[in-house]
């Protein structure tokens, strides 16, 4: 001690070097903590998810469709283990990992393992959701695929009532409630298309075979809640579903609501004759139908398309009593009329019309509709047949988000220096 402060009496009390250590370890523990918790996500407003589905399950993919009440960012964590969902996917129509904005989100996982379990949250305006019961959504991926059902692939066009093609719009097919359903989304063209060559049980996971011969139905989905839906028998979706507006409901299983006639779609144990292809006010993209129809067994068919070029032709059918004829030029846009003229099983003379209306010229990919044996060609090469679990609708609700919160990190951070500075004068 200083001999002038023993003159005056005071001294020059100091906090002991282990407990000012000590204080100053716990004032800058204490304050990191603060740091870290206040980059910890606030509750944000709950995400409202109006649906949600696993689709187009196969061994090694699957793809998860979910509809918010607005149009969002979106995209998929998932994982084996609940603690682990480090996979991390965007939406299929996301460019160069920008993220596109939608209502109607569609994310495919793909390389996935064939019979395991595998657990998801989606992550929408930065916020995890999740199951209303906290936990996460999961599906399981099946052992393997024989494509046991052998029928054409389902296609289709979706057009605005201005006859513009829907881009990006969710296409969904249903064969019954314990099947699982199929998807897909339209091309630029407003065209999709579905392999229907795998099918699932819901709950087993175990391969179905159809004939083709079930009710099938087709939901559209557009991004400005614009909803059509097809009811069709599973093997004629090729046909049936040729064209629609979005927004209008087809049903060619029942006769009194279907897209184009006052009859279903019919064939020869219904009825002697008739134009199965086109239908009556239906929409055609392509400038260069194939005409289809039924008649009695290697009957004569006179053919002729009114248009402002006449067209006429006689052709024959089948032992099957199947016709078709390929018109040989390009139809200009427009209506138009085909008629034909043949006999009954009576004898008697049978005239049958339809109008139709060509809407656009889709190059050469849309121009032929089938072969000259009535069956339909396939310009595209399809991936592997998708298949589909789905699991039952439900809310979900938002998880902490991780979204919403002020950064006090300089402002701890400078008083956190602070208060170690003024720390190291009272020791020393």
């Amino acid at each position: 001690m200083i001999y002038s402060n023993l003159f005056t009496g005071e001294s020059n009390k100091k906090i002991p070097t282990l407990l000012g250590i000590s204080l100053i370890v716990f004032i800058v523990v204490f304050f990191f903590g603060l740091m870290n918790k206040s980059a910890l996500p606030s509750r944000a407003s709950k995400i409202n998810i109006k649906r949600t589905e696993v689709t187009n399950l196969s061994p090694i993919q699957v793809t998860i469709y979910w509809q918010t009440d607005s149009k969002e960012t979106g995209w998929i964590v998932y994982g084996e283990k609940k603690d682990e969902l480090t996979g991390i996917v965007f939406d299929d129509r996301d460019v160069s990992e920008k993220k596109g904005v939608y209502q109607n989100h569609y994310v495919t996982i793909r390389n996935l393992k064939p019979g395991n379990h595998y657990y998801y949250a989606v992550i929408s305006r930065n916020q995890k959701i999740i199951k209303p019961d906290g936990s996460f959504f999961e599906f399981a991926t099946p052992k393997n695929s024989s494509a046991k059902t052998k029928i054409d692939p389902a296609t289709g066009k979706v057009l605005e009532a201005n006859l513009n093609p829907l881009i990006n719009v969710i296409v969904l097919l249903y064969v019954d409630e314990n099947t699982v359903p199929l998807s897909t989304v339209t091309k630029d063209s407003g065209e999709w298309l579905i392999p229907l060559n795998s099918f699932y049980d819901k709950s087993t996971l175990d391969e179905k075979s159809f004939s083709g011969g079930e009710r099938a139905r087709v939901e559209i989905i557009s991004e400005n809640s614009g909803i059509s839906t097809i009811t069709s028998k599973l093997s004629d979706l090729a046909l049936n579903a040729e064209t629609v507006i979005i927004g209008k409901n087809y049903n060619f299983i029942e006769t009194n609501d279907v897209l184009s006639a006052s009859t279903g779609f019919k064939n020869s144990s219904d009825i002697d004759v008739d134009i199965i292809y086109p239908q009556e006010r239906s929409l055609i993209p392509g400038r260069k139908p194939l005409i289809k129809g039924i008649s009695l067994p290697g009957i004569e068919i006179l053919i002729t398309i009114n248009s402002p070029k006449t067209y006429s032709a006689k052709i024959t059918s089948d032992k099957n009593g199947n016709w078709s004829y390929l018109i040989p030029d390009d139809l200009n846009l427009g209506q138009h009329t085909i008629t034909i003229k043949t006999k009954d099983r009576q004898g008697k003379e049978i005239i049958i019309s339809r109008n139709f209306t060509i809407v656009a010229n889709e190059g050469p990919e849309g121009k032929v509709l089938g072969t000259a044996s009535g069956e339909p060609t396939i310009t595209s090469n399809p991936s592997s047949s998708p298949t589909v679990y789905v699991y039952p609708t439900l809310t979900p609700t938002a998880a902490p988000p991780v979204s919403g919160f002020f950064n006090l990190s300089p402002i701890i951070g400078g008083l956190s220096l602070i208060i170690l500075g003024g720390g190291i004068l009272l020791v020393f």
